[in-house]
């Protein structure tokens, strides 16, 4: 085989590969069907309860709930923050696997379960790979759970179908530290509705529940005619037969029950007894 022969083969088969990338990339994207939607609004959604402190590895897939958000129909996970917690630390990474990343974004919501922020793909920073880490998007943000209790994590349409390209850890190691740049290949990502992505929460500060008065109240029955007659007989019987000590225990158990009269009982029978 000629040279010219080998230079065509490998031109052709680079073209072609090129152009199943380029396909890939710019195929299509079908919406989801509305009818696939799990719930009429926010206040429907599952619920994932989380402790004051969290690291959760989860996947969007094909088995999440789908949801209807502004930009579209799209598959979430919803998250509720801990009673006790009050400032709150959240970190959320997308990773970046198989030439695929989500897209994520992430919605707070009220307890009424209204939208009070947003965060899009712009608010995301790219975190290339490390010796613990893949190459991630990650969005550090702090929330209020007394005033955003609950969370929402998904797919954005908006993306789909587009892709990014990373420098190469490689790349980025050695304009860190003044190397030869390397002869490497930058990675292209595609946005496609399903990945990994992870979840580190870390509470700041507790917040402290107040107890109503009206739950500390303590209801106090009045005693019966029949119960005060017995302790007062009881102490005066006890005082009679010289045992004090009875009568002393008696007479405590009678100011316990708020029988105020024992007391007057109890020196009108030591008095007589004297007698």
């Amino acid at each position: 085989m000629s040279t010219k022969t080998v230079f065509i083969s490998l031109f052709i088969s680079i073209f072609l590969s090129a152009c199943t990338s380029t396909e890939t990339i710019n195929q299509p994207v079908e919406p989801i069907s509305s009818a696939k939607v799990c719930c009429d609004d926010f206040s429907q959604f599952r619920w994932i309860p989380l402790s004051t402190t969290e690291d959760i590895d989860f996947l969007l897939d094909s088995d999440s709930p789908i949801g209807h958000f502004s930009d579209g129909n799209s598959y979430f996970n919803a998250f509720k923050l801990s009673g006790r917690s009050q400032k709150v630390q959240l970190s959320l990474s997308s990773l970046m696997i198989n030439s695929s990343v989500v897209a994520p974004k992430l919605i707070t919501l009220n307890k009424e379960f209204e939208i009070v922020s947003s965060s899009d793909l712009e608010q995301f920073t790219v975190k290339t790979s490390s010796a613990f880490s893949r190459t991630q998007f990650q969005l550090n943000v702090e929330l209020d759970a007394t005033k955003t209790p609950y969370f929402v994590i998904y797919s954005s349409d908006s993306y789909l179908g587009q892709s990014i390209k990373v420098k190469h850890p490689a790349r980025v190691r050695a304009e860190e530290f003044g190397e030869v740049m390397p002869i490497v290949t930058d990675p292209i990502y595609t946005y496609e509705r399903f990945g990994r992505l992870t979840l580190a929460l870390k509470t700041l500060s507790l917040q402290a529940s107040k107890i109503s008065e009206k739950s500390v109240q303590v209801v106090t029955k009045p005693v019966q005619p029949e119960t005060q007659n017995f302790y007062k007989t009881a102490i005066t019987t006890a005082i009679n037969n010289s045992d004090i000590q009875k009568a002393l225990s008696l007479l405590e158990e009678a100011k316990g029950l708020g029988i105020k009269d024992a007391e007057s009982a109890f020196i009108k029978a030591l008095e007589n007894s004297k007698k």
